[in-house]
C-alpha cells in the first residue's frame, strides 16, 4: 500500500488547541523499572522518570540546579538517590541534594519534582498551566500487576482531546472499523473527570462474538477498554494513552494486556503454572492484532485538523456534549464554548 503523501496536520498550521491540565501517561510500568532513569516529552518540555532501588517512583525536571546538567543524559540511580553525571550531586526521593563528589557538605539544592502516579500499569504525571497541584485522582482498575502490558507507541500529529473525542464520535465505529451489531450509549457528565461508554458490537479485535466492552475515558489523556471474555475465561484490557508532546504533535501509547482466569482442559497445577505464560503470549498477540485497527485511527489523527465549529449529524454519538464536558480541562475557555455547570446535588428535577 502505498504511504499518504498529504501533509501531517501540524506542518500546515498551528494547532488551535492548547495544551490540556490533567494527568498525562509518560510510560507503561515496565518502561521504568527499579535503578532506571528515563526522559520523556510533556507539553513542550522534558520530564525525567526514574525508579529507586526499592521501587519509589519519581518524576522531575531534568536540569541539575548546580549547574544546569541534563539529569536524563548520563545520570544514574545509587540505591534511593539519582546521581548527576557531572559533578556526582546525589538527590534522595524528596528531591534534596545530600552529598556531592568533594567530599563537603552539599549545598541547599532541591530537584523540581513534579506529581506523579501509577494507576493501571501506566506512570502518570500531573501538568497544569498555571502549576496547580493535582485537582483529581487517576481511577484504578483491579489489575494483576505482575502482568505487563504489551504496549507501543507511536509519534504523530494530533491532539489528546481529539483522541479522546474517538469514544464519543459512534459514527465513525461501522465507517472505518467495520463493526455490526452496534449498540452503544454514555454520555459525559459536567463536573466528573472520567466518563462511561458502554458498547456491544460484532467484529471487534476478539473475532467471532458479539464483543461487550467498557470504555472509561480519564480526563483527556487516556481511554481504559475493559473485556469480559466468555465463560468466565477472564478480561481483557486495552489502554490508549495520549500525550501532548509539542504544538500540535503527541505521543500515541496503545497496550493489550489479557488476564486469564484458567485455561480450559489443563487442571490444577499446572494450569496454575502456564496461566500467566500463556496470558502474556496471547497479549502479545492481541497487541498486534489491535495495533492494526488502531493504525486507521492513528492515520486519521496524523492529518486531522480540529474543527471548531463541526457539522455535526444525526447519528454521530454525543459529540457536542462531550467538547462541553473537556472545557474542565483547559485553563481558558476554547471553540468559544462556555465551561460547564457543575453537577448538582441533593435535588433532582426534569430537564
Amino acid at each position: 500500500m502505498s504511504l499518504p503523501t498529504a501533509a501531517p496536520a501540524d506542518s500546515l498550521r498551528a494547532s488551535s488547541l492548547p495544551y490540556p491540565n490533567g494527568w498525562f501517561c509518560l510510560a507503561f510500568s515496565s518502561e521504568v523499572r527499579p535503578g532506571t532513569v528515563t526522559t520523556r516529552p510533556l507539553a513542550g518540555a522534558e520530564v525525567v522518570l526514574y525508579r529507586t532501588s526499592k521501587g519509589v517512583l519519581r518524576a522531575v525536571r531534568p536540569q541539575c540546579p548546580h549547574l544546569g546538567a541534563h539529569l536524563g543524559v548520563g545520570g544514574s540511580v545509587e540505591g534511593e538517590d539519582i546521581v548527576c553525571p557531572f559533578h556526582r550531586f546525589a538527590f534522595d526521593p524528596a528531591g534534596v541534594c545530600v552529598r556531592t563528589a568533594y567530599d563537603q557538605p552539599p549545598p541547599k539544592a532541591s530537584l523540581t519534582q513534579y506529581p506523579v502516579c501509577e494507576a493501571n500499569g501506566s506512570v502518570y504525571v500531573w501538568r497544569h498551566a498555571l502549576g496547580l497541584p493535582p485537582q483529581w485522582e487517576v481511577p484504578a482498575f483491579p489489575m494483576d500487576d505482575r502482568q505487563p502490558f504489551s504496549h507501543n507507541t507511536f509519534d504523530i500529529a494530533g491532539h489528546p482531546q481529539d483522541v479522546m473525542e474517538n469514544a464519543f464520535d459512534w459514527g465513525h465505529l461501522p465507517a472505518l472499523h467495520g463493526l455490526t451489531g452496534l449498540d452503544i450509549g454514555g454520555n459525559p457528565v459536567a463536573g466528573e473527570q472520567t466518563s462511561t461508554v458502554t458498547a456491544t458490537a460484532r467484529g471487534t479485535m476478539v473475532r467471532g462474538f458479539n464483543q461487550s466492552y467498557t470504555l472509561t475515558v480519564i480526563g483527556l489523556a487516556s481511554i481504559a477498554a475493559r473485556t469480559v471474555l466468555p465463560a468466565g475465561l477472564g478480561t481483557m484490557y486495552v489502554m490508549l494513552h495520549a500525550t501532548p508532546t509539542g504544538p500540535g504533535r503527541i505521543q500515541l501509547r496503545f497496550g493489550t494486556k489479557l488476564e486469564l482466569s484458567d485455561i480450559p482442559r489443563v487442571p490444577g497445577a499446572v494450569g496454575r503454572r502456564v496461566t500467566m505464560p500463556t496470558a502474556r503470549l496471547l497479549s502479545s498477540v492481541l497487541q498486534r492484532v489491535g495495533s492494526m485497527d488502531t493504525g486507521a485511527d492513528l492515520l486519521m489523527w496524523h492529518y486531522q485538523e480540529h474543527v471548531e465549529h463541526p457539522k455535526l449529524a444525526k447519528g454521530d454519538g454525543p459529540i457536542g456534549r462531550y467538547r462541553q464536558w473537556a472545557q474542565q480541562f483547559y485553563t481558558d475557555p476554547v471553540d468559544d464554548l462556555v465551561p460547564p455547570r457543575p453537577r448538582r446535588t441533593g435535588v433532582s428535577s426534569e430537564e
